[in-house]
């Protein structure tokens, strides 16, 4: 499973630096709230780092968009 960390500091949506930079995508949907890490995308067994429940889901959209931004730089 593909992971990618979200953020809620502050300094991601701030600092104009982090707002212009693919790298980082504002996540706003239910229970989601922050910024992606795009540099940070890990791959995890979900078996031994997950308790197997599902706590939201990202829109379609919201997928799609970190989808490309992430084919960009592997």
């Amino acid at each position: 499973m593909i992971v990618v960390p979200i953020s809620t500091s502050a300094k991601y949506w701030q600092v104009e630096k982090y707002a212009k930079s693919p790298l980082f995508v504002e996540i706003n949907h239910n229970k989601i709230h922050g910024t992606a890490l795009l540099q940070h995308v890990r791959a995890i067994d979900p078996t031994k780092r997950s308790n197997g429940q599902v706590e939201a889901t990202l829109k379609p959209e919201e997928i799609q968009l970190i989808t490309s931004r992430i084919r960009q730089f592997f």
